[in-house]
């Protein structure tokens, strides 16, 4: 697995136009709790033209479809493609500047919309503004999803907050 380097990833979705939010590990960092995160996460506007500039994107990090457990890229039933993009649904994509979760579909968000409108924006230099998960939304995510890790999470992010 290559190393994170959420910078380019970051820089090269914005070159491209790609209409998405930060949500996940650095969202968390976002709203005060600073943590370590081995991927990107991101929700994707999810629209045609929007999945065609995001497969673009990776491409020229040489996106490809992560392994599911068991199974190669090559075995998955839909390819990372403009049109696999399409079927919908979430995917794990290595890249030259490492792994890049993308979500069209997040339990605990009812659609991209509302999550995009409440949205922080913050400026990283030499990246330029990025849109993060609102605090709210964040919380919902993390209750929604329910792993150890998401507890974990929420309980040290409240904490960072004053709010425990």
């Amino acid at each position: 697995m290559t190393e994170l380097d959420a910078d380019t990833l970051l820089r090269t979705l914005l070159a491209h136009e790609v209409d998405f939010v930060v949500i996940g590990g650095l969202a968390v960092v976002a709203h005060g709790y600073v943590r370590g995160t081995k991927d990107l996460d991101i929700a994707l506007r999810p629209e045609r033209e929007n999945r065609r500039r995001l497969h673009a994107a990776l491409t020229t990090l040489d996106g490809r479809q992560a392994d599911q457990g068991d199974f190669r890229p090559e075995e998955m039933p839909v390819p990372f493609t403009p049109e696999g993009l399409e079927a919908g649904g979430n995917w794990a994509i290595d890249t030259t500047a490492g792994r890049i979760d993308v979500f069209q579909w997040v339990a605990g968000i009812e659609d991209f919309e509302q999550l995009r409108e409440s949205a922080v924006e913050g400026e990283i230099p030499g990246v330029g503004v990025v849109r993060f998960a609102g605090y709210d939304h964040v919380v919902a995510m993390k209750q929604a999803a329910g792993r150890p890790e998401d507890e974990t999470d929420l309980a040290r992010l409240r904490s960072a907050r004053g709010e425990e």
